[in-house]
């Protein structure tokens, strides 16, 4: 799937359901009885920025108060780690290998806290522990299995976004720059190697919309359209899977942890509409039968409320990789997880952009009752720390004074 071009698919068209009325039936590249209109296809307006503009974002996050953007964004760390390269990454289910979560976390923490306040010290342990990882050139040692490629993707999108984030702040060593991109575009190569063939499960389920969140940060980050595109055809895929309730069948189907494959694939495919937005391209209203990704968030929602709602499709218990009873569902999702992650932080971007739909607001009651210390919000497969980069000031104030940019420049000299 991952070479596939977006032309082949899905390229400038939308589904239109008043034409379907009209007897207006165009081509289908997708499923049976989808109707078609062409519209205006994506375009890389800002090659470089990924995900969000770091310097407005900066600018936002200097008008809050002192703490609430270290609540967002912090606090930073007395010593930020560097860690040594990890060749092979460990993948679900494998007993070789290291975690490169660690890794990637302390690349997101220091990445968020170095938007906030151009701290030059955490814009510097970003780019030593990426170099390092650069030249240990790490995570090439794999085999091409969808669990290793997954293991991969999950650590190299918060890099790619971090990268873009930082590697033009003022003070960063070029040479090491130049090394961290040969060494991405390496990976980038060893991916596609990797990409399962089209009849495999994961070239159509939620890996598949990681894999292509991955591409298309890359394409935005390097200018390259075609893998830029294939995060949009990857969209594309995932609302032509739709049901009209706006599950998608298949992750509903997986047991236990149905709905925790329904946000899974939820993640992703809010990052690929959060990439495609800061260049200008609005996935959000793009529609296949009628179907839009609020759909698909809105299904999650009621079952969250009402598990009853997925019960027809998880019953087919098909690799929930638990073994729970698929009656009961597994709703660990809406709460952090041991290792700093929470898995709900796309919320951050979804409900920011859209603070008055029903979803958002379900969304923040139930991640208020779950969870509520869910801020701040970090999560490999959305990119980094989502609050940092997304939210409102909490308390709802703005800074006094000059004092708070004084501030961030004085944060932006630290010589440690």
């Amino acid at each position: 799937m991952a070479s596939m071009k977006l032309s082949d698919k899905w390229f400038g068209r939308m589904v239109v359901p008043s034409l379907a009325l009209l007897g207006l039936v165009g081509c289908d590249p997708g499923r049976d009885g989808l109707s078609w209109q062409l519209v205006e296809p994506s375009r890389l307006t800002r090659p470089g920025v990924v995900l969000f503009d770091p310097e407005a974002r900066h600018q936002e996050l200097a008008a809050m108060t002192e703490a609430d953007r270290s609540f967002l964004c912090g606090p930073p760390s007395e010593e930020w780690q560097s860690f040594k390269a990890i060749t092979r990454p460990k993948a679900p289910g494998s007993d070789r290998g290291q975690s490169a979560e660690p890794f990637a976390m302390e690349v997101m923490r220091a990445t968020a806290w170095t938007v906030a306040t151009h701290d030059r010290a955490s814009g510097r342990a970003v780019a030593r522990v990426m170099n390092r990882w650069a030249n240990g050139r790490a995570l090439t040692k794999v085999d091409e299995t969808s669990n290793e490629l997954y293991a991969v993707n999950r650590t190299v999108l918060p890099v790619i976004v971090s990268f873009a984030a930082l590697k033009s702040a003022p003070g960063m060593d070029r040479e090491k720059v130049g090394r961290i991109e040969r060494w991405l575009s390496e990976l980038m190569r060893m991916r596609r190697q990797m990409a399962p063939a089209p009849d495999k499960t994961t070239a159509r389920n939620n890996h598949h919309y990681l894999n292509a969140s991955v591409d298309m940060a890359w394409g935005a980050l390097v200018g390259n359209q075609e893998a830029f595109d294939l995060g949009v055809d990857a969209y594309m895929d995932a609302l032509a899977e739709l049901r009209p309730d706006g599950s998608l069948p298949l992750e509903t189907r997986r047991g236990a942890r149905a709905l925790w494959y329904q946000r899974h694939a939820i993640a992703s495919l809010v990052t690929i509409a959060e990439l495609a937005a800061v260049q200008g391209v609005d996935l959000y209203a793009r529609e296949v039968d009628g179907r839009s990704l609020h759909d698909a968030i809105g299904f999650l929602v009621a079952a969250i409320h009402d598990p009853a709602l997925v019960a027809p499709y998880a019953k087919e218990d098909a690799n929930s990789r638990t073994d729970a009873d698929w009656r009961d569902q597994d709703l660990t999702f809406l709460q952090t997880r041991g290792h700093g992650r929470q898995y709900m932080a796309w919320v951050e971007p979804y409900r920011a952009r859209f603070p008055e739909r029903p979803e958002a607001r379900a969304l923040t009651e139930i991640l208020a009752e779950w969870d509520p210390d869910f801020q701040p919000a970090i999560d490999d497969y959305s990119g980094g720390n989502m609050s940092c980069f997304f939210a409102p000031a909490p308390s709802g104030q703005v800074a006094e004074g000059p004092s708070a940019q004084a501030a961030l420049t004085t944060a932006g000299d630290d010589s440690r």
